[in-house]
């Protein structure tokens, strides 16, 4: 039985409503790290026909590990293909993790304990498969701890790190993005 702390923080994510370009699907949560936990996968079509995706782990632990500072913890994974000069320029894992500080900024004070790591990938196809060139990838790895229990926002700044990451250029607050007629 979830405790009242958890039971409030997914309250306040129940029927708020996200970016339209997301598609999220709730999956099991990871066990052994926390005693409860929440975890949603999402898919964001990118600019450049390349999707961005990732995995949005919110964990709850009543009595947590002192470097967490609190009882809440936010781990996420987010991935996309970028483009190769994009991937090859030596600053580019600095300026993704200033992205993630940004969107996270935009929510409200810097959360606790903000911590991960950014990795570039180059994999390059030869034979049959050389028409591919080269395929640049970036992961970022996260975690955080949000000063409350209302999670909607840091939910939403990862959906909004993951287009950008997909190339989606963000928009300004209270804009929205219109989808393209069929």
């Amino acid at each position: 039985m979830p405790t009242p702390r958890f039971t409030a923080v997914l309250e306040s994510i129940r029927g708020l409503r996200f970016r339209a370009d997301a598609a999220l699907t709730e999956i099991p949560a990871p066990t052994g790290i926390a005693p409860y936990g929440l975890a949603v996968e999402a898919r964001i079509a990118g600019s450049q026909g390349e999707d961005a995706s990732g995995t949005f782990v919110l964990l709850h632990n009543p009595d947590p590990p002192q470097v967490w500072e609190g009882d809440l913890r936010a781990v996420i994974l987010a991935k996309a293909n970028v483009e190769e000069e994009m991937g090859a320029d030596p600053l580019f894992a600095e300026v993704a993790w200033t992205w993630l500080v940004e969107v996270l900024d935009g929510i409200g004070p810097l959360p606790a304990a903000l911590s991960g790591t950014v990795t570039r990938t180059a994999s390059e196809s030869f034979g049959a498969l050389r028409p591919r060139g080269v395929n640049v990838g970036v992961e970022v790895r996260a975690s955080w701890t949000p000063p409350t229990a209302d999670v909607g926002p840091h939910l939403g700044a990862w959906l909004d790190f993951l287009a950008r990451l997909g190339g989606v250029e963000p928009l300004p607050h209270g804009v929205a993005r219109l989808r393209p007629a069929r």
